[in-house]
C-alpha cells in the first residue's frame, strides 16, 4: 500500500501558479509611500480604491481602467492628486519575486505542467506579459479579465480544469490568499498558501513535488 505521501508524489503533474504576490510583487501600500508618507491616507485610498468594487471590475473585465480612474475621481474629488499619480505610475508596482520564478523554471525543467489561474486587470496583463520573459513557460493560463469571472467564484477554477484537461488531484495550486486556495481544495487539489515567511521549496517537497 502507498502512503499518502507516496500517492500524492506519484499523482502531481501540474502546479497552478496565481500571479500577484506569488511571481510578481503588488504591494500597494509600500508603492504608494513614494507619493505620500501619511499611512492614514494610504489605508484610507487603499479601502476606497484597491479594495473596491470597482477595482474588481476591472479584475472581471467589466470597466477599463480609464473608465475606473473616472469613477474614482468623480466619487474622491479631494483625491485627485493621489489617484492622478497613482495610475500614471502603477504599473511600476510589479517586481519579479526572483526566488519563487526560479523555482517555477526548475518546476518547468523538472517535467511539470505549468500554469497561471489570477485575478489579474487587462492593461495590466498585458505590461506584465510584454515586460517578463518568465511568461512563456506557461502551458496555459486563465486570467479573470479574459474570462469575465473572477477568484474565489467556483467557475474560474473550473475553466482552467476544463479547457486543459486536467485532474484536480494531480494539481498543486499556489497563491497568496487562503479564500482564493479554498475552492480549489473543494475540486480536491493540493494548496500552498505563499507568504514571505515560507520557505516554498520546502512545501512543494512536503508534497513529494521533485524540486
Amino acid at each position: 500500500m502507498f502512503s499518502e505521501l507516496e500517492r500524492v508524489r506519484t499523482m502531481i503533474k501540474n502546479i497552478i501558479f496565481d500571479i500577484g504576490n506569488v511571481l510578481l510583487t503588488f504591494e500597494p501600500r509600500k508603492f504608494l509611500l513614494k507619493f505620500t508618507q501619511d499611512k492614514k491616507h494610504i489605508n484610507s485610498f487603499i479601502s476606497n480604491v484597491i479594495d473596491s468594487e470597482v477595482w474588481l471590475q476591472m479584475d472581471r473585465g467589466s470597466i477599463s481602467v480609464e473608465e475606473a480612474k473616472n469613477l474614482f475621481l468623480s466619487k474622491y474629488p479631494e483625491e485627485k492628486k493621489l489617484l492622478t499619480l497613482f495610475f500614471e505610475n502603477w504599473l511600476e508596482i510589479f517586481t519579479p519575486i526572483k526566488e519563487n520564478i526560479q523555482i517555477m523554471e526548475k518546476l518547468n525543467q523538472n517535467g511539470y505542467k505549468i500554469f497561471a489561474l489570477s485575478n489579474f486587470i487587462k492593461e495590466s496583463f498585458k505590461y506584465v506579459v510584454k515586460k517578463f520573459s518568465f511568461f512563456a513557460l506557461f502551458d496555459g493560463q486563465v486570467i479573470s479579465w479574459q474570462e469575465k469571472v473572477i477568484k474565489p467564484e467556483d467557475a474560474i477554477y473550473n475553466i482552467l480544469l476544463h479547457r486543459y484537461n486536467l485532474i484536480p488531484q494531480e494539481c498543486v495550486y499556489l497563491d497568496d490568499h487562503k479564500n482564493f486556495l479554498e475552492p480549489a481544495q473543494k475540486l480536491g487539489m493540493s494548496t500552498i498558501l505563499v507568504s514571505p515567511e515560507i520557505d516554498l521549496k520546502k512545501e512543494f517537497q512536503k508534497l513529494g513535488v521533485n524540486i
